[in-house]
């Protein structure tokens, strides 16, 4: 059991890697926002963006089962991976929600109110 805790040990590992990629890329779509750039090179990191966040999503899942059955499996928790993942997927979605706001913020506006 040792192997598969020093397996969850590298896949949360990984899971840090690949938040700060996508960090990355929020940094660089913030940039973006600013300054005029190509619609190929803006869809480009939309679009790794998009795949980045699915892995993060599927990593972090794959590591929170992980813990559980080796939890039922040798009797001891590996709370670390658990309570880190789900902090990262939580830094995932607090920076996606984050870039959507300011990504609609810049295109659209912010008006005050309602229709009358």
């Amino acid at each position: 059991m040792l192997a598969f805790r020093r397996i969850l040990a590298f896949s949360s590992r990984v899971h840090t890697y690949l938040v700060a990629l996508y960090l990355f890329f929020a940094l660089l779509f913030v940039i973006f926002l600013c300054f005029p750039v190509s619609e190929t090179l803006v869809s480009f990191v939309t679009t790794c963006q998009m795949l980045l966040g699915w892995t993060i999503l599927l990593e972090g899942f794959w590591i929170v089962f992980a813990s559980v059955y080796q939890f039922f499996y040798s009797r001891v928790m590996c709370l670390q991976p658990l309570i880190m993942s789900l902090v990262r997927m939580s830094l995932y979605f607090v920076i996606s929600i984050l870039l959507d706001i300011l990504n609609t913020l810049i295109l659209e506006g912010f008006s005050f109110g309602g229709g009358i």
